[in-house]
């Protein structure tokens, strides 16, 4: 069983900051007496949420106009047209301001990483390879070193720079069983070097571990 623990330095997705709604002027029930009217409430407390975590902007007294003249058969305030330009707009807005947010994330985290990266090479025991991959033999294996074709069975916990854990064998309680070459690259690459029953603390650049996505 080779045997290692995973520290990887990534770049993660941003988080939208939330965003902001206008005052509803829109009546409401004083109360939810009835099935539909709980149903109603919990649609649009929900559609409010989700708004609010992607950082959409709103009028509820608007949207609940639409919708009241949508379901009544009402003469709408716009065209068809019109409708569809406003939605292609806002959804090519949308995702500009999506990847804006996104590549400056993946900046940040860059930086981040890479600051992690210089220091940790200074650090006693910490070997640096070519390819920016860094590790630490805590304990050494006296085993065969797997090939590229090789299946092994491992053990290990994949965390962030901020010692967050985000993914672990100890989940499951049992040891993961993979080919060689079938995982992120600094895995491949450091694996090859583990002499069977190893234990070793493997620190991996976003280059050879998720790039700029999210684990």
């Amino acid at each position: 069983v080779v045997s290692l623990a995973m520290t990887t330095v990534f770049v993660e997705t941003t988080t939208p900051a939330a965003g902001t709604t206008t005052p509803a002027t829109a009546a409401t029930p004083a109360t939810l007496t009835t099935d539909i009217d709980k149903l109603s409430y919990s649609i649009g407390a929900d559609l409010g949420k989700n708004f609010k975590k992607q950082g959409i902007e709103i009028s509820p007294s608007a949207m609940a106009k639409g919708l009241q003249d949508g379901m009544s058969g009402s003469q709408l305030l716009l065209t068809e047209d019109q409708m569809k330009d406003v939605l292609s707009k806002f959804q090519k807005d949308l995702m500009a301001k999506r990847n804006a947010e996104f590549t400056k994330k993946a900046e940040e985290n860059k930086s981040k990483g890479e600051a992690f990266l210089s220091q940790n090479k200074t650090k006693e025991g910490v070997v640096t390879l070519p390819s920016g991959l860094q590790y630490k033999i805590i304990e050494k294996g006296n085993g065969a070193k797997p090939t590229k074709e090789d299946t092994v069975t491992v053990e290990y916990t994949g965390r962030l720079i901020d010692g967050q854990v985000f993914d672990s064998t100890d989940k499951t309680g049992k040891p993961a069983t993979f080919k060689v070459s079938q995982v992120i690259p600094g895995w491949t690459e450091a694996l090859q070097l583990m002499p069977a029953g190893s234990v070793w603390e493997v620190y991996v650049p976003a280059s050879l571990a998720y790039g700029p996505r999210s684990v």
